[in-house]
């Protein structure tokens, strides 16, 4: 089952909140001169004055046979610990800019408390890629902290989001085995069917969201225009869904 979309076939969410917008701009702006990070944010806020961003949704059944991919190093999933933060999400550690900012989006998830987070740990139980689940019961607040980008979702449905594998263990198919594993832990939600959504130009995470069982579904556009963002969902027909493919078959 998709996300409740209209008759029409798509749907159109329109996100002001102003205050919400200076809001989130302080503390960026905070945040980019305690970590260093000018050029990475520059990006960033450049593409939130002005840009058109195209994601595909895609979808995993889990009543549909799959066979968990398996990684260079073996892993297993576990729920994350406190302990596990400064090997996984340590902010002030020696990583480039854009690692850097994806580990502090990451904290300021984990800082909000919502969803479940997951980590895939090697035999050492060293944490090398974490995700988190989200169900229908937090549909407002993921709204709120994703700003609208996702779809409401429906009682057998779960979202999977927040990916995030450190370089130092990228490179090892660990996203596509961990994914595969974690949305597993979605049964305990309730759920049947589980989304997550990746830019059309990200290939390598396409391919590792095939590789986990997961399939376009839906298409989905964020128009920007002066911090005023409109979301656009689509769901897509059977031929879309196979030219969206990056792994043929």
């Amino acid at each position: 089952m998709l996300p409740r979309i209209d008759p029409e076939g798509a749907r159109t969410v329109d996100v002001q909140g102003i205050g919400a917008t200076a809001a989130r701009y302080a503390r960026a702006a905070r945040y980019t001169v305690e970590s260093g990070t000018y050029k990475d944010t520059a990006r960033r806020l450049g593409r939130r004055v002005s840009s058109t961003h195209h994601a595909y949704g895609l979808k995993r059944d889990l009543s549909a046979a799959h066979e968990t991919p398996v990684a260079k190093i073996p892993i297993s999933v576990r729920p994350l610990v406190e302990a596990d933060l400064p090997h996984i999400l340590d902010e002030h550690a020696e990583v480039d800019e854009a690692e850097r900012w994806e580990r502090h989006t990451r904290v300021r998830l984990l800082e909000r408390g919502i969803g479940r987070p997951w980590v895939a740990v090697d035999p050492d139980d060293d944490p090398c890629y974490v995700q988190w689940l989200f169900g229908p019961d937090e549909n407002a607040e993921v709204r709120e902290f994703f700003h609208g980008i996702f779809p409401e979702l429906g009682p057998e449905e779960a979202l999977l989001e927040g990916a995030f594998t450190p370089t130092r263990h990228q490179g090892r198919r660990i996203m596509s085995a961990g994914m595969s594993m974690i949305a597993e832990k979605a049964r305990d939600l309730g759920a049947r069917d589980v989304l997550t959504f990746v830019g059309v130009e990200n290939i390598a995470s396409l391919k590792g969201c095939e590789r986990a069982g997961f399939l376009p579904a839906l298409d989905r556009w964020e128009t920007r225009r002066l911090g005023h963002l409109s979301v656009r969902f689509r769901p897509l027909g059977p031929a879309e869904v196979e030219n969206a493919r990056v792994l043929k078959v």
